[in-house]
């Protein structure tokens, strides 16, 4: 395993590991810098060694210290582990069996069959519909986002993401990964059904071309796409009593989504864009996969905790970045805020006595360098994204609202070492005048030259042109600090991890869009006058008629073709 040490040299730290799944939780405490300058491998070379927390100029002195047991060397006994079933760092089932006896779990139906149909990458869904594609660079994106017809965005996209590690030794010190280097979009493949998509969901391939053949490469199963009721009620309300007027009206949350999963090395990432029938858009990055671990020794402390007997988790940061191409009601939109504040003001019952509650300051930002958002406690605030011209019945500005979740501040000093591969995280979100060149936030590059940006972010609004009016970009940074811990091991589970942002219609309606969904349940009397005839349920032509509608197992789609899920022939697959 190596990572990359940023200087004008290219230099880069190899760490071996035991060859056993999964190798990153078996690290051995010794390391290596090598040389890379050029693209000559003849003039490569390597200089210093780390062992044992100790740093040594060369190898000769290195070995010089090992064979004398000099210079206070501690010297590190390992025995290899067994490749078995039940190594701590396998994903095989192990422990007391749950449930006692075999019992399979909820499952997804489509009684009456899909609600949503998929032609050359324009899927329709009830009042939604969008385009997307994968960027072999940074990844999914939708693009003319439209409810009711009315365009929406013209493009959503993961622009960037990185993990920044911290720790004594070399590895985690140096490992600061800026992913689109892996070329993001080409590791996009293999989602599971029943696994990472419900069996239930439409499976879809991604072609791309590349340099090891003169015909497409198939990437199997990069998306997936489904409908899902999440067992969350959109909106309800029960007026149980006569006098409140005795009904109830509600419905779940049944929603469609387009899910992809991007493994990088050991970590992987499951982007969900989810499209709720009130016309609420949702973007959602979790996490999973393996920790990147080091060589456990007390002066690692600081950095992580002991999760097993040779290994620490090391605190990292990972951060995400997005693109937001907004469209309201066309391109000429303008930002605000909707800031919270204190508000002093006389009762109204008693003129004599102060009181205080809050108000809303509503602050329009003109440039760019004014709409620049770092997330404060202490000042709340909403975005709203809004058409000047376009009101609806109540002469209220038509506006979507951006609603982030999982913003995280960036702790590095900007412009020092390789926090300048990301200036995109300096800030919760960036504000710009759209332009054609400003396609990303970083670059596929953005790994490998800190010390000279391909892409500097910085340069998109430190112009601080205009944003009043224009066509706008939302550039919207999450993140998250991971600290791992025991239940880690082995993999990290999704449950906690959630970033990602909401688009929301502000004052676009007249009404909540989800009145007109067949999936409502209302309850009321039948004859109000006469209590005793009991209660009539409304479900406006639906059914609790159930289905399952067949779909091809994943015994079936590996035994035609196991390359769908695990690499078994280097002809069908890209690198």
């Amino acid at each position: 395993m190596c990572s990359i040490f940023h200087l004008f040299d290219r230099n880069v730290w190899i760490f071996p590991t035991y060859n056993v799944p999964y190798y990153l939780l078996h690290p051995l405490g010794l390391g290596i810098l090598c040389q890379l300058n050029g693209v000559d491998s003849t003039k490569w070379s390597h200089s210093k060694v780390w062992y044992s927390g100790q740093l040594y100029n060369s190898i000769g002195e290195f070995k010089t210290a090992y064979t004398s047991n000099s210079n206070g060397i501690i010297k590190i006994k390992l025995t290899r582990p067994a490749q078995t079933d039940t190594l701590f760092s396998t994903l095989n089932r192990r422990g007391d069996a749950q449930p006692v006896n075999p019992q399979r779990p909820p499952s997804s139906v489509e009684p009456d069959g899909i609600r949503y149909s998929l032609k050359n990458r324009r899927v329709t869904y009830l009042n939604w519909a969008f385009n997307f594609r994968m960027s072999s660079i940074s990844g999914p994106a939708l693009y003319d986002v439209r409810f009711k017809g009315e365009r929406i965005a013209y493009e959503i996209a993961l622009s960037e993401f990185a993990a920044f590690y911290s720790g004594n030794s070399p590895w985690p010190q140096t490992s600061d990964y800026v992913d689109s280097a892996s070329v993001a979009g080409l590791q996009y493949r293999s989602l599971v059904p029943g696994g990472d998509c419900p069996d239930t969901a439409t499976l879809i391939n991604q072609t791309f071309y590349n340099q090891y053949g003169d015909s497409p490469s198939v990437s199997y199963i990069t998306f997936c796409l489904f409908e899902h009721n999440n067992g969350l009620p959109l909106r309800r309300h029960l007026s149980y009593t006569v006098s409140e007027g005795s009904f109830y009206g509600g419905m779940l949350d049944s929603a469609l989504v387009l899910r992809t999963a991007l493994t990088v090395v050991n970590y992987d990432y499951i982007v969900d864009f989810i499209f709720h029938q009130n016309g609420v858009l949702e973007t959602r990055l979790m996490a999973s996969g393996y920790i990147q671990t080091s060589y456990y020794r007390e002066a690692e402390r600081p950095y992580g905790f002991r999760l097993g007997e040779n290994i620490l988790g090391n605190l990292h940061h990972h951060l995400i970045n997005f693109k937001i191409d907004l469209d309201i009601v066309g391109t000429s939109n303008r930002y605000q805020t909707l800031d919270i504040m204190q508000d002093l003001v006389k009762r109204s019952d008693d003129s004599t006595k102060d009181f205080y509650q809050n108000k809303i300051v509503r602050t329009l930002k003109n440039t760019e360098g004014e709409a620049v958002f770092d997330f404060n406690f202490d000042t709340p605030k909403q975005h709203i994204v809004f058409s000047n011209t376009a009101k609806n019945s109540f002469s209220e500005s038509k506006g979507y609202r951006i609603h982030i979740e999982g913003m995280s501040k960036s702790q590095l000093p900007e412009n020092v070492d390789n926090e300048r591969s990301i200036p995109w995280a300096r800030h919760q979100m960036v504000v710009t005048k759209q332009k054609d060149a400003e396609i990303r936030s970083s670059s596929v590059y953005g790994l490998f030259d800190s010390a000279r940006p391909a892409t500097n972010f910085t340069e998109f609004y430190s112009d601080n042109e205009s944003i009043l009016d224009q066509d706008l970009v939302f550039w919207v940074t999450c993140g998250t600090y991971h600290i791992p811990r025991t239940e880690d091991i082995p993999v990290t589970t999704t449950v906690g991890t959630k970033m990602g942002f909401y688009l929301l219609p502000y004052n676009y309606h007249d009404g909540c869009p989800s009145l007109s969904s067949r999936d409502a349940i209302y309850v009321h009397h039948t004859d109000p006058s006469d209590l005793k005839k009991g209660v009539t349920v409304e479900r406006y032509g639906n059914t609790a008629t159930q289905c399952l509608t067949p779909k091809p197992t994943l015994e079936s789609l590996l035994a035609s073709n196991p390359d769908r899920i695990l690499e078994t022939n280097h002809g069908n697959y890209i690198y």
